[in-house]
């Protein structure tokens, strides 16, 4: 019988939040030893804090793994594969593809009839990325900390809470599934998480601040380019080929879906955005899990 195998990692998305989790991971202050980024191939318009602008590769390459190789950490930068193997295509490819199909899939575009499509992408190539890496790894079970702050717990803390470990609360991954027609929600029995930021109770500005005193980069932005939960901000954070690209895109949905809830193309969303006051309020991301928008 095979010996079980606990892997416990960080789930880094490469934000200020993920970054400070794995500076707990080389205090041993979480019991994480491993760092897994997940690879969508559709981060390409990376904003750092330093105001440089890169690749989420990149940015992995040059500031992740030197600080793994130092702390004693394993960092992985991966991709999930279909059932033959094969790495999925970037996520964007896949929606491009998908277009001619009539329904985009995976991404939650916004559509003409005040309809939003359902979400998959972060299923699809974060959370299997992650898993199917610790499987490879040999794990018999996971334990992820993820990167939720404490001023987002009531909306993103997920899961069956099961107790301390650690000093950490940790809950029971789940799964919705189908029976007889309706929907039931099942524990991932070999899956666990817990959230240490939370636990903490430090919010987006203290792992921020934290991160500034240790002088390790973060990406400012680090979501997919033309992921539809951006905001205003967020959106004009990206490069100006980059926009052009996305509106292209978006055009060949002809007016069914748009990238924005203003319903309209995306330019013109931003100018109407621009023209409108709004309080300064940071992007949910109105993610399934947590994690995404990290």
């Amino acid at each position: 019988m095979q010996n079980p195998l606990i892997v416990n990692v960080v789930s880094n998305g490469l934000g200020s939040q993920s970054m400070y989790l794995m500076v707990l991971a080389a205090r041993r202050e979480i019991p994480a030893t491993v760092s897994i980024t997940a690879d969508t191939g559709s981060e390409n318009d990376c904003l750092w804090s330093t105001g440089r602008r890169s690749t989420a590769r990149e940015y992995f390459e040059e500031i992740i793994l030197p600080f793994a190789v130092r702390s004693g950490l394993d960092a992985r930068f991966v991709r999930t594969v279909d059932k033959d193997k094969r790495p999925l295509p970037s996520l964007e490819e896949a929606v491009t593809a998908s277009i001619g199909k009539g329904r985009p899939e995976s991404i939650p575009l916004y559509g003409s009839r005040m309809g939003q499509n359902m979400q998959s992408c972060t299923d699809k190539w974060k959370i299997r990325a992650i898993r199917q890496e610790a499987r490879r790894m040999g794990a018999t079970s996971l334990v992820t900390a993820q990167g939720i702050h404490f001023g987002e717990r009531g909306r993103r803390v997920k899961g069956i809470p099961l107790g301390n470990s650690h000093g950490y609360m940790m809950y029971q991954d789940t799964e919705v599934v189908k029976v007889d027609g309706e929907k039931i929600v099942n524990p991932i029995k070999w899956c666990r998480h817990y959230y240490p930021l939370v636990d903490k109770q430090f919010g987006r500005k203290d792992a921020q601040r934290e991160m500034e005193r240790e002088g390790i980069p973060y990406l400012i932005s680090s979501q997919c380019d033309f992921c539809p939960h951006n905001d205003l901000a967020r959106w004009e954070r990206h490069t100006p080929d980059v926009l052009v690209r996305i509106a292209a895109l978006e055009k060949k949905l002809k007016g069914k879906y748009f990238f924005t809830d203003e319903r309209v193309p995306l330019m013109e969303a931003l100018e109407i955005k621009r023209r409108k006051p709004s309080p300064t309020v940071e992007a949910d991301f109105g993610c399934g899990n947590s994690y995404c928008g990290v």
